[in-house]
């Protein structure tokens, strides 16, 4: 009887069951091991899972106090919207309403006429966010805003003008040239409110604040 020969197939099927001899020896050498690495994965996808929700609530519970105080100012109820904003900056302030929630203090202290407050709040805006061109501009009124209350109005007009570089093509922009005019009027540097004016009349030409800029403008010559 001539010698049985050997097929491919039963080539294949000899390496599978070699290898799985091996990974089966494998596994069991090694089992404390495998199980603390499976054990790891199982921590590490659960973990991946609670920080997801977790943010998720915490984005909701801050969302949800922020709207709460935005009623409350609305309403004129400032004490109440400036607690609940201060609640929601030192407990979520890495959610995505702390940044508005900041701007919100300030306007509330405002408000509220404690114009350092508002200032420091403002300035803490600037510092920590500043990413949205709209409210950092706002921002830079809002100190300019303060100054002018307390009777600074140099440093007003110069807040004026940054909040104009901040977001130049803004609708605001042209009122805040406006405002930035008048504190430097006040402020004694006539000069400067006149730059201000002629950059309305000139950056500006079709805002509302144009023709009272030229007006301004006649009354200085």
């Amino acid at each position: 009887m001539s010698p049985h020969r050997i097929t491919k197939k039963e080539i294949k099927q000899d390496k599978f069951v070699t290898f799985s001899l091996k990974l089966s020896e494998w596994v069991q050498k090694h089992l404390n091991h495998v199980l603390m690495a499976a054990g790891g994965i199982i921590v590490a996808a659960a973990l991946v899972v609670f920080l997801i929700t977790s943010h998720a609530k915490k984005e909701r519970m801050a969302a949800e106090l922020f709207g709460q105080a935005n009623l409350e100012l609305q309403s004129g109820n400032i004490g109440a919207a400036v607690s609940d904003l201060q609640t929601l900056i030192s407990k979520y302030g890495g959610s995505g309403s702390a940044g508005q929630a900041t701007y919100y203090l300030a306007s509330a202290y405002f408000f509220a006429r404690d114009y350092a407050q508002s200032q420091s709040w403002f300035e803490s805006y600037l510092d920590k966010y500043h990413d949205d061109n709209l409210l950092t501009s706002s921002a830079h009124a809002g100190i300019a805003d303060c100054y002018e209350q307390q009777g600074e109005y140099l440093q007003a007009g110069d807040s004026f003008l940054k909040a104009v570089s901040a977001f130049p093509s803004g609708f605001l922009a042209p009122q805040y040239l406006l405002q930035a005019a008048y504190a430097f009027h006040k402020a004694g540097e006539k000069n400067r409110a006149s730059e201000a004016l002629g950059r309305i009349v000139s950056e500006y030409p079709d805002s509302k604040e144009a023709q009272r800029a030229k007006l301004k403008l006649a009354e200085m010559l």
